[in-house]
């Protein structure tokens, strides 16, 4: 069995960086950690989360508490993993819906310190899309003044990096790609890792799939991915970790369904490139971008995109752009509206069967390769823990352009294939639709990082909230979130069957 914890508290995030605990909790005065913001509601969820999880019970309460101890040893190399996708934008600005939050975090934080004690090494890190201005990104999560108070207070310095080796500037207000500049990246450099027939994309043959990531170089993507090789970018920083903190944000995704714990992982690579989203093409062209009943005005408007991004000035973009939107009634789906009807682009639907194959790559990157001897290993190489930002999530045309919904809710479980179908279920999707999970749940691949075999019968819920006593309760008193377009009247619970 596995566990997975679900605690509802408040559904607003406090305020004042670097975000306090509300009192003073034994534990934490005796890590050095005395200053209190009574605002601060978050805090105390993350930490009855934890102690929902039953997490070195026996010392609850007292200044021994260590719950996190169970997967962080005293001198570890410990990366914390958020999502900090992209900085807020437009009506993302101040709605607490799209990366994961600084108060959070900063929990979190305080409990890795507590397990890795003043000899260990944290690190935040991640690789947001190549568009994320990272300063922004890092000041709307209020990152610097945690790095301030862990400095001067506590004499321990926390490293925030940036895994991306590129940044592209792009135009807020049409996605126009202005210019790529290189990026320092992880300063432990990176391991190109294939795992060839080993990868999950090797089941869809070896024959002419056409990868695509977006507005990512195609043919690099393919250069990766060809024949029997399939090779990632990974991080050599999280490599190394002795344990990984993965600290998502429950968003729906137009790609997967959810992105929870499983796709947070993307975020360990330095060339998104290397990361396959969908395959060119209708479904009877062997591609998965669209199915085969998509309007050929939609496919025009999609191919322009692609040929055009980067190659023309900001007014004529803008001008072709709202030409395909008004008169298409294509473009990307705005945040809340739905006057693009049924559009979606690059994927975004529920027959995208590559990216989920990616996506159960990366996750078994993390757990079993050993950079060491440059090959997957049948035990795990560094432990795992995951805890949920869900105080405020995202539904709709998420992971970007979807709007909040504020639930008030904090997850968290050492299983992240348990935690993304327990998410789901929560949002009010069947997770067997979901091919992300489904498909990883029914693997028979020899390393497994999941207690999930088939069904959802390893997995023991725990909550503060009666209504959630089981996971069948779970199903029938769901948080109805609504999906992104591409899943619209498929993936709900009461559109199953």
């Amino acid at each position: 069995m596995t566990q997975v914890a679900l605690l509802r508290g408040s559904r607003t995030y406090p305020n004042h960086p670097p975000f306090h605990p509300p009192a003073l909790f034994p534990e934490m005065v005796g890590a050095g950690i005395r200053q209190v913001d009574a605002s601060n509601q978050v805090y105390g969820a993350v930490r009855d989360t934890l102690a929902l999880l039953g997490l070195d019970r026996s010392n609850f309460g007292t200044s021994k508490w260590n719950p996190l101890g169970t997967y962080i040893r005293p001198g570890d190399k410990v990366v914390i993993k958020p999502n900090l996708v992209l900085h807020q934008f437009g009506p993302q600005r101040g709605a607490d819906c799209l990366t994961t939050h600084g108060s959070v975090l900063r929990a979190v934080l305080d409990y890795v310190y507590l397990a890795a004690g003043p000899q260990g090494v944290i690190v935040i890190a991640d690789a947001p899309l190549q568009g994320a201005d990272f300063h922004r990104v890092c000041s709307d999560a209020g990152l610097g003044q945690i790095q301030d108070f862990y400095r001067q207070s506590l004499h321990t310095d926390v490293a925030v990096l940036d895994l991306r080796q590129v940044h592209a500037v792009i135009d807020e207000e049409s996605s126009l790609i202005r210019r790529v500049e290189r990026l320092a990246g992880d300063p432990r450099g990176y391991c190109e890792i294939d795992l060839a027939e080993t990868s999950r994309l090797n089941e869809l043959g070896q024959g002419d799939s056409h990868y695509v990531v977006g507005d990512y170089d195609a043919a690099v993507t393919n250069s990766r991915h060809r024949g029997p090789h399939h090779s990632y970018v990974v991080s050599r920083t999280v490599l190394e970790a002795d344990a990984i903190v993965c600290v998502p944000k429950l968003k729906t995704h137009s790609k997967t369904g959810v992105t929870v714990c499983l796709k947070n992982m993307v975020g360990i690579v330095g060339s998104k490139d290397c990361l396959p989203h969908h395959r060119h093409g209708k479904t009877s062209q062997g591609g998965d971008e669209f199915p085969e009943q998509y309007p050929y005005r939609w496919l025009l408007s999609t191919r322009i995109h692609g040929l055009l991004q980067g190659r023309v000035p900001t007014v004529p973009w803008r001008l072709m752009r709202g030409f395909a939107e008004t008169f298409l009634k294509a473009g990307t789906p705005a945040n809340g509206k739905e006057n693009h009807g049924n559009f979606f682009h690059s994927g975004g639907w529920h027959g995208n069967d590559t990216i989920w194959r990616t996506v159960d790559d990366l996750n078994r990157i993390l757990f079993f390769y050993d950079p060491a001897t440059g090959t997957l290993q049948q035990q795990p190489r560094r432990r795992y823990f995951a805890l949920v930002d869900a105080i405020v999530a995202m539904e709709g045309n998420g992971p970007l352009r979807g709007v909040p919904k504020p639930v008030g809710l904090i997850m968290a479980g050492d299983d992240p294939l348990a935690v993304d179908v327990v998410a789901a279920t929560l949002m009010g999707f069947d997770w067997r639709r979901i091919r992300m999970l489904q498909g990883i749940a029914g693997s028979t691949h020899p390393c497994r990082y999941s207690a999930i075999q088939g069904d959802e019968s390893a997995i023991e819920l725990l909550s503060d909230v009666q209504a959630w006593s089981s996971f069948e309760a779970l199903a029938r008193d769901h948080l109805n979130l609504r999906p992104p377009n591409g899943w619209r009247q498929f993936v709900e619970m009461q559109h199953v069957g």
